[in-house]
């Protein structure tokens, strides 16, 4: 009995620091698990507090990034008028957005291509230009003056060809004895330009190119100059008959400013404080910002000089001149272009002032244009320092009347524009919107 003591001394001794050791542990655990609490507690804290803090700041800003977004780039370059030969006929649709859709869907990875392989450019004369237009090949036509470098942008997948300068309406990509080729008229000098590219015209743009024959729509200067047709444009496609342009009904979307509309408003234009009454609307001033929206149709934004703008698109010492372009478009498009119903915006155009730049963007029903009464765009965007200064949006909404008009064939108006002005002027068809109930196109002499 003696000898079994030590050994039982021994075993409580064990016994107790196996305990000490379990409490040892439970206290680590509980000090490890309370820093952890702090820690997350704190962070959170932190969280709330940026959350916050970016709530109430006044400099929020438009996000000018998002190479996801292939559908609405896709949107921003399509054209209004296209024409297909295959080397011996013509197929040409325009004033028809639908069937100008399906087309470019089947014939504009040409132009991707084209225009994200294009390599340095050189001038040729117009009779190679005109030359393209009935080689194998397709022409396309913008409505507005888009710079080359954001068209390669939108319609390469976001890749830039800095290769390309100046900006173009009309484009073709076309067979030559060297390859396809790529060639435009550059609004920027009056110039026509070619580039060799690496489209494969062999399995490739000879597929994509045939079936569709001919519709019988020539270019102005194919009919030769006793057709009644030399007084023109060269590059007016001829159709066959005379068009029918759908009527449509014209109202103004801002007419009834609820809260709905102003919040949603504030929110495509980053604007998040209160506003105040005045005539004909509200205001918001944050800083030495003002946004103004008017029960007219009309919003407007200024900020004093010298003082910073919450829409950046580049800096004081220059500006990435696609930037600018894919930043006002969506923010027209998050606009104007939300509430306008059947039409369409498009870049009208690129222009450098004194001081930076004005970008315009305009409406277009069924592939015409819309003229706004007094001049206006749809809307109109100041840069100034690598940022936008001031805009101004006019709000229109066109829906389709379910009616259609009657027009002259284009001999006949033709006709009345060379007795009227014989310099060549482009014919075209275009709504006149006054501010009235309903507008229906006409034509007009570009």
């Amino acid at each position: 009995m003696e000898r079994s003591k030590p050994r039982r001394r021994r075993n409580r001794g064990l016994e107790r620091l196996k305990t000490l050791l379990i409490v040892l542990l439970s206290l680590s655990a509980i000090y490890l698990t309370g820093l952890a609490l702090v820690q997350n507690r704190v962070s959170g804290s932190q969280g709330l507090l940026s959350g916050l803090i970016s709530l109430f700041r006044p400099q929020s800003t438009v996000e000018t990034s998002d190479p996801g977004n292939t559908v609405q780039l896709t949107a921003a370059a399509r054209p209004v008028r296209i024409a297909v030969c295959d080397g011996v006929s013509r197929y040409a649709v325009q004033y028809n957005t639908t069937q100008t859709d399906k087309l470019y869907d089947s014939v504009g990875i040409l132009l991707g291509e084209a225009l994200s392989s294009a390599d340095s450019p050189t001038v040729v004369t117009e009779s190679v230009w005109q030359a393209a237009l009935s080689a194998p090949g397709v022409w396309f036509d913008f409505l507005g003056k888009i710079p080359l470098e954001t068209l390669s942008a939108w319609t390469g997948e976001g890749g830039i060809n800095t290769a390309l300068t100046g900006s173009a309406r009309r484009i073709a990509v076309a067979l030559a004895d060297d390859g396809v080729r790529l060639y435009y008229h550059n609004e920027s000098d009056g110039l026509y330009y070619t580039c060799k590219t690496a489209v494969t015209y062999q399995g490739h743009m000879d597929e994509l190119i045939a079936g569709y024959g001919g519709n019988g729509v020539p270019f102005a200067f194919e009919l030769g100059t006793d057709s009644g047709y030399d007084g023109l444009d060269p590059y007016v496609l001829i159709s066959a008959s005379a068009p029918t342009p759908n009527i449509y009904r014209a109202s103004n979307p801002l007419a009834n400013l609820d809260d709905t509309l102003i919040s949603s408003l504030q929110q495509a234009l980053s604007f998040q404080t209160s506003y105040y009454a005045i005539p004909n609307g509200i205001r918001i001033r944050e800083g030495q910002e003002t946004l103004e929206i008017s029960n007219t149709g009309t919003v407007s934004y200024t900020t004093a000089e010298g003082t910073s703008s919450r829409y950046p698109v580049g800096s004081e010492y220059g500006y990435d001149i696609t930037e600018v372009v894919e930043t006002t478009r969506r923010m027209a498009a998050d606009t104007v272009g939300r509430y306008c119903g059947a039409a369409r915006i498009y870049l009208m155009d690129v222009t450098e002032t004194d001081t930076g730049l004005s970008v315009r963007y305009g409406y277009s029903l069924n592939g015409a244009e819309v003229s706004l009464s007094g001049g206006d765009s749809a809307a109109l965007f100041t840069i100034q320092d690598g940022q936008i200064t001031a805009f101004t949006l006019r709000f229109r909404r066109y829906e389709d009347a379910g009616q259609t008009s009657l027009v002259l064939n284009e001999r006949m108006a033709a006709a009345a524009l060379e007795a009227l002005d014989p310099e060549g002027r482009e014919l075209v068809l275009c709504y006149s919107d006054s501010g009235g109930d309903t507008v229906q196109a006409g034509w007009v002499a570009k």
